[in-house]
């Protein structure tokens, strides 16, 4: 009890700060609500709309692979539905973003080694990153049709492509002092990077990981655009091809608690690792 009270004491402001944003979002769905109620939670649905009616409907799609069809209001079914999605987008997500960072960066850090290969290799990295990811998905959907590995490739490249760039770009910040401190110190050049180079990126890598953490399932959903008939993103495809504005925010709220969760496990996992940065 007394964790709880300290958690509360500790983070209350950021605990008002939610409160308001939810208050205000429900003064505004009944503001809608009273101003259209016919259309209203197909535009703006209210928090209990929301909860009580929307969460409910996906029990909907619960057991079609048995030949269970129809509509269906079921909270354990629904639940179940959205835990089973929530896996597999869950299992493309660790494997793209995962794959992602550490093909980035090892490339950028191999590529780092030498400043004649860096400068030479970053422009045409850039003219890389600067591909609108999105404009990719018909080409990928051309290349790989509906399999797997089309999502979890797409991905993948959507994080290398800003992985590679970060770590290429903090490589040549580092202080040109501080190599010549260790070489000085009799370092050769392969123990100054590993000494020096690496420990000096990693708080700047942090920022870009925190960062594709939070797009994070949105490429997953871009990726699941590609023609897929499992997962978050298929849920949220039907939900707006059938106009279930209700469906789409339950997606969207646990986009968003997968997505806090996920932030709050790696900087605790970073402050561990960076530990010496404080």
């Amino acid at each position: 009890m007394q964790s709880v009270f300290n958690f509360f004491f500790r983070h209350y402001l950021k605990i008002v700060g939610v409160f308001l944003l939810l208050l205000s979002y429900e003064l505004f769905a009944w503001y809608v609500y009273l101003d259209n109620p016919r259309f209203a939670n197909k535009m703006f649905p209210r928090l209990e709309y929301i909860f009580l009616t929307s969460y409910p409907e996906f029990a909907t799609y619960y057991g079609m692979e048995q030949g269970l069809i129809g509509f269906r209001k079921n909270f354990i079914q629904a639940t179940i539905v959205l835990f089973d999605s929530s896996l597999i987008t869950l299992f493309r997500l660790f494997l793209g973003v995962g794959g992602g960072i550490v093909l980035g960066v090892a490339t950028g850090l191999i590529l780092g080694i030498s400043s004649l290969v860096r400068e030479i290799s970053l422009p045409p990295i850039l003219l890389l990153r600067t591909i609108p990811i999105m404009a990719l998905i018909p080409l990928f959907l051309f290349w790989f049709g509906t399999r797997e590995i089309g999502i979890i490739i797409f991905v993948i490249f959507a994080v290398f492509s800003i992985m590679i760039v970060s770590t290429l770009e903090a490589i040549r910040n580092v202080p040109k002092i501080l190599l010549h401190h260790a070489q000085c110190l009799g370092a050769t050049k392969m123990q100054s990077y590993k000494t020096v180079v690496i420990p000096y990126i990693l708080p700047t890598l942090n920022g870009s990981i925190r960062v594709i953490l939070g797009i994070s399932f949105a490429l997953v959903l871009a990726g699941e655009l590609l023609a897929t008939d499992r997962g978050l993103g298929w849920l949220m495809i039907l939900s707006e091809r059938y106009l279930q504005t209700g469906r789409l925010m339950v997606i969207v709220l646990i986009f968003i608690i997968y997505t806090m969760i996920l932030n709050v496990i790696y900087i605790k996992l970073s402050n561990k690792i960076n530990h010496w940065k404080n």
